[in-house]
């Protein structure tokens, strides 16, 4: 992780896609698959923000919620990593645990991408450390799924330029759930599985975007009900 570990700082459809989170994501209260009946309603139209409530993102906390930074000293910052696959977030827990025993209530917190975004839009804040004179600055980064991202370049002809606050997300031309919705897969393998229930063995034309420019788009004043037919599907497993 490119960092050294720190203490707590306290300043803080397609009906057979239904994700399968990992006990971490469900001991904290699993999300359940993007429908219109367990999202927020406004004037009875949900929009893709209300929607991403239901991905679920991850960060390692401690047992109240806060969360555990990562030390990025040359930088002048402490960060905390949210990401969007929850055995990442399990993976930088154990390394944690391991380096610092101390660490006995880290747990991986799971909270609505919603949310999530919130916390990527603070602005940076001075976390009271000081490294060699230099106030240390509260950031926070989104790491995408590593997997999703190989999935996205991989049908791209160009590489895909990732930032620390992209997303790779999936559609397929010609993909409609029951309610005549677009489907957008968090994993391309849901999206090859969708397919093949109900094309066989065509090849599926998937097109690649950016979730987190997708709903930035579709904050637009322009942007009317352009996005109001996707349907998000998290990762199922």
């Amino acid at each position: 992780w490119n960092g050294t570990l720190v203490t707590r700082l306290v300043v803080l459809g397609i009906p057979q896609l239904q994700p399968a989170l990992s006990e971490a994501a469900r001991s904290a209260g699993a999300l359940g698959a993007p429908t219109a009946a367990n999202a927020k309603k406004k004037s009875n139209k949900v929009t893709l923000s209300d929607k991403l409530r239901n991905v679920p993102a991850f960060f390692v906390a401690n047992s109240r919620g806060s969360p555990y930074l990562i030390n990025k000293e040359q930088e002048g910052a402490q960060e905390c990593v949210i990401f969007l696959e929850p055995g990442d977030a399990e993976q930088l827990l154990k390394e944690m645990v391991q380096a610092s025993p101390m660490l006995a209530d880290a747990r991986v917190m799971c909270v609505g991408l919603d949310r999530a975004l919130a916390m990527l839009a603070r602005p940076a804040t001075p976390t009271g450390n000081v490294h060699k004179g230099r106030q240390l600055m509260l950031r926070y980064r989104l790491q995408p799924a590593q997997r999703q991202l190989r999935a996205a370049r991989s049908k791209l002809a160009v590489k895909m330029t990732v930032s620390g606050k992209s997303a790779p997300c999936f559609t397929c031309s010609g993909l409609k759930d029951a309610k005549g919705r677009t489907p957008v897969f968090m994993d391309l393998a849901d999206l090859e599985e969708a397919w093949a229930k109900v094309a066989g063995d065509a090849k599926p034309n998937v097109q690649v975007h950016d979730l987190m420019e997708l709903a930035a788009l579709s904050k637009r004043p322009d942007a009317g009900d352009a996005f109001d037919d996707l349907a998000l599907y998290p990762m199922s497993g």
